[in-house]
Parts: C-alpha cells; sequence; structure tokens
C-alpha cells in the first residue's frame, strides 16, 4: 500500500519461520483474509477432522464435516518462508539478525525502536511513523511502555507451558487427515495433550499444560503420554522444543500512541487450543489497512489507530474472548466429571464447534430438558454448562460493545474482568 516498511528479525533470514508450533491451520482464516493457501511442499497434511478424547480415554467426541475445521499441518518454515518472501516482493525491507530492545519513547509517543545487531553488537536507533510489536510471548516493546492502555502482565494461569516433538511413527495411521486432542490431567494439567498428523506415518506431537498449575513439566508429561499412548511406542524424534503461549482473551488495546501489537504479542490466539497462526493473519491485514490510513491522515496516536481495536475485537477477537470462559470450564471441572460428560453427551461435538465460532454453548429451554435427563446424576455439572453459557453471551455482547474512544475503555474493561472473575466452575 506504499508504506515504507522495515522488518527487524534476531534470526537469519534463512531460518525464518523455524519455530516450535502446533502446525495446524484452518482453510477459514485464508478465506478471510485473501492470502494464498498454503501448496506444495509447504502442505505437511490435509486436516479434515479431529477426535477428542476424555481423561479415560473413552466415548470420544468424533468431530467431522466442519468446515471451519478443515485446513492442514503445515511445514512450519516453508509457510514462513513463503510469507516472508510476499512481504519482501511487496516492497518491506528486512534486517535479520538484529534484536529488537526497548523502545524509543518521546513525551508519551513511541517514535522508534532500539536495536542490536547480533553478529556485532553494535547498536542502533530506527524511527518510524509507526513501530509494530510483532514480537510473540515475549512482546519486547509492550513490556517496556509505560500507558494506561497497554497491559504488561499475564497472569500464569493465562499462559500455557508447552513440549512438543515432530516424530515418525512405526506404522501409517489409520486415519491420517484426522487430529487427536487429549483432555485431563494425567497428560495436561489444565491443559491437553495433541497428535495432530503431517503425512501418513509423520505426527506433530506434544503436551501443553497450565501456567501455576503446579505440574510436573511440561516435558515430563509429554514422555509420559508418549509412553502410555499405543500410536507413539517406539517412535523415532525428528526434532522436538518447548515454549510458552498466552491462552487469555486479546489485549484490551492493541495500540497505544505510535505502537500497535498483533500475534502473540496482543495476546491473539485461541485460548482453547493455543492456536495462533489464524488470529495472528487476521489482525496483520486490518492493522496493515488502519495503518495506512492513520499514517495518510499523519495521525498515528492510539486515538488515530483506534479502528483497529473496534474491527478485530469486535469480530474475531470477540470470539477468542468467550472462549476464554470455555477454556476455563474444561480446565476447572473435575476428571471424573469430563469423562462423565462425554459418556452421558452432555458436551457434544457441536458444543465445540459451535464455542470456536464464538457462538458459545447452545442452551435453550429445549436442550436444557434433554441434557437434564441424561444428566440427572450430576447436576452440578450441568449447572457449571449453563452458568459458562451465560457468561460466554455476556462476553460476546461486551465485545460488541467495544469502546469507539480511548477514554471509555477502562470502565468497558472493569465489565470484562467482572465476567472472567465469576468464570469460576467445579466447586461442589
Amino acid at each position: 500500500m506504499g508504506l515504507k516498511t522495515l522488518i527487524l528479525e534476531k534470526k537469519k533470514r534463512e531460518d525464518i519461520g523455524k519455530k516450535v508450533c502446533g502446525d495446524e491451520i484452518s482453510k477459514s482464516h485464508f478465506d478471510a483474509t485473501g492470502i494464498d493457501y498454503p501448496s506444495g511442499d509447504e502442505v505437511s497434511s490435509v486436516v479434515s477432522g479431529a477426535d477428542v478424547y476424555p481423561p479415560n480415554l473413552q466415548n470420544e467426541l468424533i468431530v467431522r464435516g466442519w468446515s471451519d475445521f478443515d485446513g492442514w499441518t503445515v511445514n512450519r518454515w516453508r509457510f514462513g518462508q513463503r510469507l516472508l518472501e510476499e512481504a519482501l516482493r511487496a516492497g518491506a525491507t528486512l534486517v535479520d539478525q538484529a534484536r529488537a530492545g526497548n523502545p524509543e519513547v518521546r513525551a508519551d509517543r513511541v517514535v522508534g525502536v532500539r536495536y542490536r545487531d547480533v553478529q556485532s553488537g553494535q547498536e542502533d536507533v530506527i524511527r518510524a511513523k509507526l513501530v509494530v510489536d510483532a514480537s510473540g510471548f515475549a512482546a519486547v516493546m509492550r513490556n517496556n511502555i509505560d500507558s494506561p492502555l497497554v497491559e504488561k502482565r499475564v497472569a500464569k494461569e493465562d499462559v500455557a507451558l508447552c513440549y512438543r516433538e515432530i516424530v515418525k511413527l512405526r506404522v501409517p495411521m489409520a486415519e491420517p487427515e484426522v487430529a487427536r486432542v487429549f483432555l485431563g490431567g494425567r497428560f495436561a494439567p489444565r491443559g491437553y495433550a495433541w497428535i495432530f498428523p503431517k503425512g501418513p506415518q509423520t505426527v506433530n506431537t506434544g503436551v501443553g499444560i497450565g501456567g501455576g498449575s503446579g505440574a510436573r513439566p511440561p516435558r515430563a508429561l509429554y514422555e509420559l503420554f508418549k509412553e502410555e499412548y499405543p500410536l507413539l511406542y517406539d517412535c523415532q524424534v525428528i526434532e522436538g522444543g518447548g515454549g510458552a503461549v498466552p491462552v487469555r482473551r486479546p489485549l484490551k488495546s492493541l495500540v497505544g500512541n505510535g505502537v500497535a501489537f498483533v500475534g502473540d504479542a496482543a495476546l491473539q490466539v485461541n485460548p482453547i487450543h493455543g492456536g495462533g497462526l489464524g488470529p495472528g493473519m487476521r489482525a496483520g491485514i486490518i492493522l496493515g489497512e488502519v495503518a495506512k490510513e492513520a499514517i495518510a491522515r499523519r495521525d498515528t496516536t492510539a486515538r488515530g489507530l483506534w479502528d483497529y481495536n473496534i474491527r478485530y475485537l469486535t469480530g474475531y477477537g470477540r470470539r477468542l474472548a468467550s472462549l476464554e470462559v470455555f477454556r476455563r470450564l474444561l480446565q476447572q471441572v473435575s476428571d471424573d466429571d469430563i469423562n462423565f460428560g462425554f459418556e452421558k453427551r452432555l458436551l457434544e461435538a457441536g458444543d465445540l464447534m459451535a464455542a470456536n465460532r464464538g457462538e458459545g454453548i447452545p442452551m435453550g429451554l429445549l436442550e436444557k430438558v434433554r441434557r437434564l435427563k441424561r444428566g440427572i446424576g450430576r447436576l452440578s455439572l450441568l449447572r457449571d454448562l449453563q452458568r459458562a453459557a451465560r457468561l460466554m453471551k455476556k462476553m460476546d455482547r461486551l465485545y460488541r460493545r467495544y469502546p469507539h474512544e480511548p477514554d471509555r475503555l477502562e470502565a468497558w474493561n472493569q465489565s470484562v474482568l467482572q465476567v472472567i472473575e465469576a468464570a469460576v466452575f467445579g466447586r461442589r
């Protein structure tokens, strides 16, 4: 769009895209952004369904035929390299092996960024009309900005600690297009374990656990999962690694004066499964358009960039915020309750997909009666489900009414926090 754009990247150019990731991304994100589908050697496997298992591994939910779920697991490095090449062809300039440091601030406005050359150690400053923090969970810009609009602290319980490996199985999978997700405290306290296909005999598999849970380290839990789940027995490890990912609603404001946040730095991640590729792509498209307009108006203050907040948080961000309530429900109810809920189908495949679309859990009068009959032996769990459904709808309404100006942000955010504080489940 004619903007003079510089990318500061701490990795070498040829390593951009190499990172610990679940590698799975839905086709819907490409349809929403206009970014070309992955193709050729960018695609590891097509994904067209999922099996979701409770802690006892019985009565799993079989999720099939939902277009929102269809997509791919990608070769993360090749996919990242393709996006980089597209950015450079569009006119961006890359400075690799450049580690970003503190923002350059004048008065209350970010006017640039300090960075250090990784090889020489030399430091320099780049000044810009707008600085975008896309530095991932580290959020190197955001954590060094003092502004009432900018959140710094992320609670431990809103962070997932992960370990994953790419492995080759002893035998090919029976359904190589189906992802597998495992709930429960044995392998993944306050989180889940996964097996995502990357080919007939290769998978991305790992464990993500809730931060602050006091559980064993994710790698130790993953080794237990690998030992006890037959498909992974005696598999060949190709690569492995760990990391942290935010699993809460996005930042209350995605902008400040002279600065904007995108991707994990903006907490734009699905709170249920930690997927951030799609949410970040959607945000990047919106931010690019808003940046063009703001720079043309010569107003890159928070107020001048505020349309990024409105467009993202009343749209896809609203879905992510609602899912935070659902995540808390899944984390806080007991393994025994989850097993019962799957056995009696108090939680159905349609609930998972409706929640993932930001529609909450369907709980009309007839639906309540139907589930009451099936769950008569666990009324407390039914109450939790109904309460989660109400809170998800309340969160949805709040985000639809996201404030159109910065002065009203704090009052709105207090209402959001009240919903989060009310999202307490599993107490008997």
